[in-house]
């Protein structure tokens, strides 16, 4: 890389699971400086300490007036944030026309941004991670291959997932988080469009796309299940593959998790509506009576709230068993946040972080069907498998971390 007389400054949006190896990444030869930026200060602080060139600041990326105060002066914009709150960002990255760098999906909020994103010249690059990012890399790296020699890719398929290595997957949703609670949970709820066959397939919001997961078998021993993965179709035109039949792209759970997922959406403990008795300064409040109280929909106790659970999850023991053996039944206090999935969630981080010693894992299957000029078709596979080190970063962290700042780099360098 060219060597620079000054250093460029980044802004850093958002301080979790992702944020280390980015910041290494970007500030190992001297060139770049990284400003972390959070609405939790001790944990900016966590992540830029053992780097050089860093430093810290408070944000409140909802506020007009915290974005505009700190995206002046810093050559680029990361946004790391919940990946409604990017819009936002972009708009201020727009009035002070500084790039803007994403790992997260192109919503139709940001897609509406592209026009005068252009107009001043700023570059608003999104879908820089692993799922999105790594995946869209690897499949035009074979698309473009199969194009320039006269042929035609007519299905194609993905199946991606961040869990816990096989040998850490020790609870009863089979589930550990190496990125944000919220955003594993909000991804069972999202609207699903695919194509299969020449047939366009939508699976309408609200939990549906759990009833669909399908078992899989990619790898020896194990056992996993998939679900459809928002809007498949979109990248018919995006990967230039007008001649596909099929396009799917699936997320990858260890089995059961989707059943689980569809009993916790059932007892209400997804909704993301505020709920008085949740309130941070409200009285505490024990984990089976909140459950009693989602149940009933009202702040009352039922008698028999073990049979009143198993009939709300439709008679599936397995659920039931899982939601006891994630302590929802217990008399602990559940840690008020406001909603029923933020209390979830905060009460999952606690319970479902990885230990030492233990790691996650990475598996990553794309699949091509391709017809070549002489008629014959031919399958093909990708596949990504990537371990976490229990010394080090997760696999999570450096796949969505690593092609992120390399992206940023490149923008930087013009």
């Amino acid at each position: 890389m060219s060597s620079v007389s000054s250093l460029r400054r980044v802004l850093l949006l958002g301080s979790g699971y992702t944020s280390a190896p980015l910041v290494e990444w970007l500030t190992r030869d001297g060139t770049v400086s990284v400003t972390v930026a959070s609405n939790i200060p001790e944990q900016a602080d966590r992540v830029a300490a053992p780097f050089k060139n860093t430093s810290t600041a408070e944000v409140d990326v909802t506020s007009d007036a915290s974005l505009s105060s700190l995206i002046p002066g810093h050559n680029l914009v990361i946004s790391y944030v919940p990946f409604t709150l990017h819009p936002l960002v972009a708009r201020q990255c727009i009035a002070h026309k500084v790039d803007l760098v994403t790992a997260s999906y192109v919503s139709p909020e940001l897609q509406e941004l592209d026009g005068p994103a252009k107009e001043v010249g700023v570059t608003l690059l999104n879908e820089i991670g692993l799922d999105p990012g790594i995946d869209h890399m690897l499949a035009m790296q074979c698309i473009d291959e199969v194009h320039d020699k006269g042929g035609k890719v007519l299905s194609f398929d993905l199946l991606c997932g961040g869990l816990p290595a096989p040998e850490c997957a020790d609870n009863p949703l089979k589930y550990k988080f190496s990125w944000s609670p919220k955003g594993v949970l909000l991804g069972t709820m999202h609207p699903a469009t695919y194509l299969k066959d020449g047939k366009l397939v939508e699976v309408p919001r609200g939990g549906d796309i759990l009833s669909t997961a399908q078992d899989v078998s990619l790898f020896p021993d194990l056992p996993l299940e998939f679900f459809p993965n928002r809007d498949s179709v979109k990248y018919r035109e995006v990967y230039q593959i007008p001649e596909a039949s099929t396009i799917v792209r699936s997320t990858l759970r260890y089995r059961g998790f989707c059943g689980i997922a569809q009993g916790l959406l059932r007892l209400g403990l997804l909704g993301d509506a505020h709920v008085q008795r949740l309130q941070p300064d409200s009285a505490p409040l024990r984990w089976r009576d909140l459950l009693a109280i989602l149940i009933s929909q009202s702040d009352v106790r039922t008698p028999d709230l073990r049979s009143s659970v198993l009939e709300t999850v439709g008679g599936d023991q397995n659920v039931l068993t899982a939601i006891e053996g994630l302590g929802l039944l217990t008399d602990a206090p559940a840690p008020l946040r406001g909603t029923p999935i933020d209390t979830l969630c905060a009460h999952l981080q606690e319970r479902l972080q990885y230990q030492p010693g233990e790691r996650d894992a990475i598996f990553m299957r794309e699949t091509f069907t391709i017809q070549w000029p002489n008629r014959t078709k031919e399958q093909r596979w990708i596949d990504l498998v990537e371990y976490g080190n229990p010394d080090g970063y997760t696999a999570m962290a450096r796949c969505v971390g690593l092609p992120t700042a390399i992206a940023a780099r490149l923008i930087l360098d013009g």
